[in-house]
């Protein structure tokens, strides 16, 4: 958090402000309503409309992002847009902060992990009244099961990054190394790819770039890992109860992977623990590491550092544990309207032309990030080679749970995969405090 409010900046960008800081199940949509017109009453009153967004301080998403702004201002001259840059790990906590301070912006950033939380803080407008029933419909169905409580529209999905491997296809086909399919195969072709390149002999290239670190971006990957073992952080009973999966020996297998990854197969560089999203992409960008668990935007972030890798990288659906499936998360991210904006029509006007198809297509091609509108969804950019991987692993997308605390679960599988590799606790030991702090947290909800 204090990373988040530290060096604020503001810096003007084309005429938009970029401030820079530190990326129960839902209900069907209700019956929505006949009118569709989200467009703001015509007026030449200057309006700012102030958006929070983990993505615009992210390359090469910012300077997407700030051009879609851009031209929407330069199309409505009396609209002033102004950035408000938090990276994600940053991000909802910051929201929080804001709403606490009575200074929330009129567009935020929101998505499964959040949208829960955002709901009991009374933070969300509901966008099936603002965006209209047939816009509502050209969304994928598969976004509207994470973006909708007591059939109203909490966000408007923006993107999905569903999780796979990304691998470096060249690097496999030299050493005859066929894409893994479990969690053993990932394994041996880590092994062989883990080389001394230079024959100095020190290792400098390393099988898999761990996200190691402690907070949203490695317990965000480590969790639907320890679902391909076979455990899951949380399941309702028949009760509709929510229980824990997490002190199962399926879970114990997953934490000991971690760790046996970094201890006893040495696939990983030093410093996992250091090691976010970010510095994972650098280490797959200069070609320090063959294997990333991430989602197709990490392609545009690579080949922003390395235009020499095009062609070389390609993503598959996760690897599991033998008898066990692959599964993935559809990583979405969207922005949500606040509920204390002056400016809702205006803000609902701004999506609306955010999430057009050719500003779909141009983010997707930009970033590798996949659209939530049907109409760009089926187009055929989207169902290039490159792309077909991660495509696959959209069919095996789990629901993430629709609890208010389910970022704190993302740290505590943190602590405990970190437990296990600094050999602070086994395996058993970090699964059980795993599960113990679960379920003071279910408790604490109902």
């Amino acid at each position: 958090m204090k990373n988040a409010l530290k060096g604020m900046t503001v810096l003007t960008v084309s005429g938009a402000i970029l401030i820079s800081g530190c990326s129960s199940s839902p209900d069907s949509p209700a019956a929505q309503p006949k009118s569709d017109t989200a467009a703001p009453a015509k007026s030449n009153e200057p309006i700012t409309l102030r958006i929070i967004s983990p993505t615009v301080v992210e390359k090469p998403e910012g300077d997407a992002e700030k051009k879609f702004a851009d031209d929407y201002m330069a199309k409505h001259p009396n609209i002033k847009i102004e950035f408000v840059g938090v990276p994600m790990n940053d991000v909802y906590a910051k929201i929080m902060t804001m709403a606490t301070g009575g200074d929330m912006p009129d567009i935020f950033v929101n998505g499964p992990e959040f949208y829960a939380k955002a709901y009991d803080m009374g933070l969300t407008e509901d966008l099936n009244k603002l965006l209209g029933s047939d816009f509502v419909k050209g969304f994928h169905p598969a976004t509207l099961k994470e973006s909708v409580l007591d059939n109203k529209l909490q966000y408007a999905p923006w993107f999905t990054i569903p999780t796979g491997l990304l691998y470096r296809k060249d690097w496999f086909e030299k050493e005859g190394i066929k894409p893994p399919d479990t969690w053993d195969d990932f394994i041996e072709a880590a092994k062989k790819l883990t080389q001394d390149t230079d024959k100095d002999g020190k290792v400098d290239r390393w099988g898999f770039a761990m996200v190691g670190a402690k907070n949203g971006s490695g317990g965000s990957r480590f969790i639907p890992i320890m679902r391909t073992f076979g455990a899951a952080e949380l399941v309702q009973n028949d009760k509709k109860e929510w229980t824990t999966q997490f002190a199962s020996p399926e879970a114990v297998q997953a934490f000991q992977f971690y760790g046996d990854l970094v201890n006893k197969y040495q696939v990983v560089p030093p410093g996992p623990f250091q090691t976010s999203y970010a510095e994972a992409v650098s280490l797959m960008a200069s070609e320090k590491t063959a294997m990333m668990v991430t989602g197709p935007h990490s392609i545009g972030a690579i080949l922003k550092q390395n235009p020499g890798l095009e062609g070389k990288i390609a993503g598959i659906p996760l690897p599991h544990a033998p008898g066990k499936q692959s599964v993935s998360v559809l990583g979405m991210l969207g922005f949500s309207v606040s509920a204390k904006s002056k400016h809702k029509q205006e803000a609902a006007d701004y999506l609306k032309y955010l999430l057009e198809k050719q500003n779909q297509l141009e983010w997707n091609k930009v970033t590798g990030r996949f659209p939530t509108r049907l109409d760009a969804s089926n187009d055929p950019q989207i169902k290039s080679p490159v792309l077909e991987g991660f495509l696959k692993a959209m069919d095996t997308a789990f629901q993430v749970p629709n609890v208010p605390y389910y970022t704190n679960l993302q740290v505590v599988a943190a602590e405990g995969y970190q437990a296990v590799i600094a050999k602070q606790a086994t395996a058993e030991e970090a699964a059980k405090k795993a599960a113990a702090a679960t379920e003071t947290e279910i408790k604490n909800n109902k």
